[in-house]
């Protein structure tokens, strides 16, 4: 069965488990969410972070960008006063949850962050607020799958200096971020091979290495709209000291701008436990 099978079966039961909800008596809410920033206010010209906390309750779960092989990817959109900018999500490294019939699904249980860096104009002028407004979707799974969104606003004075807040809550979340948006290298060296094979397919293999006391080295993938994965294999050679992740690659018909390379995301475990991962683009080029 094909991953777009299975997201269209998923889908159904999504909205046949919503309509179902209609005529129960009480509908499960496993998730809340809420809006806030790292900042008591919003200095001029002054990049801050804002973010969305997801709450999940026992047992359920929320997925990751790449839902895998059932579910839909959490969303969160930013509405910006004029003249504000936003980058893109922060995305915490995901657990890996197997179902029935070998389903690999990506996502988080207990809580979720997501984050993204906003660098309001200089011209601001203190004494006045701003308001965010945030529009959120997920789709929450344990027995039964239950879509959600919320619609969420964070108001923030302007002001000449701005104390740091929920500075504890930021910093436990970006350290389950990988390694690439603290500006730290991977702990191993990167070779990626590419070989075409029939038309917009691709064999990849990554090769990294030396790995220093890693384990538990996984891939993966982000093919989003522009490509399947699939024949994921990933190994260790015990003596070489390498560690490699093959993959195929199909390219679909480009829906507007096409994708130029797959997004991937390396996890791995360092010596002292703590699991990590770095984001890369494998470019697909003839």
């Amino acid at each position: 069965m094909t991953r777009f099978t299975l997201l269209f079966l998923m889908t159904c039961s999504i909205f046949s488990a919503a309509r179902a909800g209609v005529f129960a008596a009480e509908q499960p809410r496993p998730v809340k969410a809420r809006v806030l920033a790292d900042v008591s206010a919003v200095t001029p010209g002054v990049p801050f972070e804002v973010a969305v906390l997801i709450k999940v309750d026992p047992h359920w779960h929320v997925y990751w960008k790449n839902p895998g092989d059932s579910g839909l990817p959490t969303s969160v959109d930013f509405t910006l006063p004029e003249g504000f900018t936003v980058s893109g999500l922060k995305w915490p490294i995901p657990t890996v949850f197997k179902g029935a019939g070998g389903l690999t699904d990506y996502g988080y249980e207990d809580s979720l962050l997501l984050s993204a860096r906003v660098t309001p104009p200089p011209d601001l002028e203190p004494g006045k607020a701003v308001k965010i407004m945030t529009r959120v979707s997920w789709v929450s799974c344990r027995d039964i799958c239950i879509p959600g969104k919320a619609e969420l606003e964070l108001e923030l004075p302007v002001s000449k200096s701005a104390e740091h807040v929920n500075t504890e809550l930021f910093s436990e979340w970006s350290a389950r971020l990988p390694v690439n948006y603290s500006g730290i290298k991977p702990p191993f060296d990167i070779d990626i091979k590419t070989v075409p094979k029939d038309e917009n397919e691709y064999s990849v293999v990554v090769l990294l290495g030396p790995k220093d006391g890693l384990s538990g080295i996984g891939l993966y993938p982000v093919p989003g709209n522009s490509f399947i994965v699939g024949d994921i294999v990933v190994g260790t050679d015990e003596g070489g000291g390498r560690s490699s992740a093959a993959f195929d690659v199909k390219a679909l018909p480009a829906r507007g701008q096409p994708q130029k390379g797959l997004e991937a995301l390396i996890v791995y475990t360092d010596e002292g436990g703590k699991r990590s991962g770095y984001e890369l683009e494998v470019p697909l080029s003839r």
